[in-house]
């Protein structure tokens, strides 16, 4: 059998390219039934775009949003959060103008889990 022919079961598994650094840049929530499925929007210098989404294990959007974010924390090369915008994806938005409104008290939720994550990951490197 060949070396190559091992299969993933989640392809989003792998760890990010090691290559490339990457940044948070926004952050969609839409509701997944009875939970709050997170995705996010990655960034790199290179102008690269990768999508990460997780589905919260809870219905609190506050708590899913500090779930994604250690998720995504811990992925491996997401440097940075700050700066990143959280908003309603378009198809849970009441009308356009809900588009258009972040929530800014989410996105300090979602960059402090980010950087407390961060924090500890680097803590158990040391």
């Amino acid at each position: 059998m060949a070396r190559h022919s091992r299969r993933r079961s989640d392809p989003h598994a792998s760890p990010l390219r090691a290559t490339s650094m990457w940044r948070v840049d926004q952050v969609f929530l839409s509701n997944r039934g009875s939970r709050v499925e997170v995705t996010a929007s990655l960034v790199n210098d290179d102008g690269g775009l990768r999508n990460l989404a997780v589905t919260a294990p809870s219905s609190d959007v506050v708590e899913a949003v500090r779930h994604a974010a250690k998720y995504i924390a811990g992925r491996g090369n997401v440097y940075r959060a700050w700066g990143a915008r959280v908003r309603w994806a378009r198809a849970q938005a009441v009308n356009e103008q809900n588009d258009l409104v972040r929530d800014t008290t989410l996105e300090e939720e979602f960059v402090d889990a980010f950087e407390e994550t961060l924090s500890e990951i680097r803590d158990r490197q040391r």
